[in-house]
C-alpha cells in the first residue's frame, strides 16, 4: 500500500496525517521529510485545530505546593504563610475583605494608618515573618458563613492578581484543604488527616473558561471590609455575637 502523502504549502495543515514515511513533494520529486519538517508539520496541524473546548484546569492543591501562597484559618486565629507575605513586598498592613455572595476573601495592601488596617507579619529586620492573627469574632462568622466544622481546619490557596495597579490576593472560601483532627481536645497533640470537597473526585479542576473569571473581581460588587478590631460603634458586642449564634473570643 502507498502511504506517501503530498504536503503541498505548509507542512501539516488541517486535516493533515503525517505517517512515519511521509513525504513532500518538491522541484526535484518527492522526498523524505526530515525530523525537523515532522515536527513543525506536527506543531502546524496541534496549532490548527486547537481549542480550550473540554480542557481543566488543574487545582494546585494535587500539586505540592509548599512554597505557594496559603491563609490557614483555624478556631480563632488566621495564618499568612511566609509565601504569601514576601510575594507582596514591603507590605506589612492589609485590610481584609470578604465577599458573602460569591465566596472569596480577598487581602488588599494599605498603610498603618487605613482604616481596618491589619498586621499580618511581623517586620523582622529586612525580613518579615508569618504572625497567627487572633480575631474569634472573624473566624466565627466564616465558620458559620461556609458551614464549616467547628474544631476543623481550613487551608486555602491564595491567587495573586493585579486590580486597578493594586497587587492583591484572591481566596476561593468554596476551595479549601480540611483537617481534621483525631481529637476534640486541644491539650492532647494530634495529627490531623487531610480530606478534601467530594466533587474534586470526579475532575481534575474547573473548565478553562471558568477558571478565568475565578480571578475576575469587582471590589466594589459585594466585598465588605474584615474588622478584626472592636470599633466604638460596637457598643454592645456581646449582643451581635449572640444574634450571630457565635461566642465572643476572650
Amino acid at each position: 500500500m502507498d502511504t506517501t502523502r503530498t504536503l503541498p504549502g505548509r507542512l501539516g495543515g488541517p486535516g493533515s496525517i503525517l505517517t512515519p514515511d511521509a513525504r513532500i513533494l518538491t522541484p526535484g520529486g518527492f522526498k523524505p521529510l526530515s525530523k525537523e519538517e515532522q515536527a513543525e508539520a506536527r506543531r502546524v496541524a496541534e496549532e490548527a485545530g486547537f481549542t480550550f473546548d473540554g480542557y481543566q484546569v488543574v487545582r494546585k492543591e494535587f500539586f505540592s505546593h509548599r512554597y505557594d501562597p496559603t491563609l490557614t484559618i483555624k478556631g480563632k486565629s488566621i495564618t499568612f504563610n511566609n509565601a504569601c507575605i514576601t510575594k507582596l513586598e514591603q507590605v506589612v498592613y492589609v485590610q481584609v475583605l470578604v465577599n458573602p455572595k460569591i465566596a472569596k476573601l480577598v487581602i488588599r495592601p494599605c498603610t498603618e494608618g487605613s482604616k481596618d488596617a491589619i498586621r499580618w507579619c511581623v517586620p523582622k529586620g529586612e525580613k518579615r515573618k508569618s504572625r497567627e492573627i487572633s480575631c474569634g469574632l472573624f473566624t466565627a462568622k466564616l465558620y458559620n458563613l461556609m458551614g464549616w466544622q467547628e474544631y476543623y481546619r481550613y487551608k486555602l490557596q491564595g491567587t495573586q492578581i493585579s486590580h486597578n495597579g493594586e497587587q492583591l490576593y484572591v481566596f476561593d472560601l468554596t476551595e479549601t484543604e480540611v483537617y481534621i483532627p483525631q481529637s476534640k481536645d486541644p491539650e492532647k497533640p494530634h495529627k490531623a488527616r487531610t480530606v478534601y470537597p467530594a466533587d474534586w473526585r470526579d475532575s481534575f479542576g474547573i473548565p478553562v473558561e471558568e477558571h478565568e473569571a475565578t480571578t475576575k473581581i469587582n471590589l466594589m460588587d459585594g466585598y465588605e471590609f474584615a474588622n478584626t478590631v472592636y470599633d466604638a460603634e460596637f457598643k454592645d458586642v456581646s449582643t451581635e455575637a449572640a444574634q450571630l449564634g457565635m461566642e465572643v473570643p476572650q
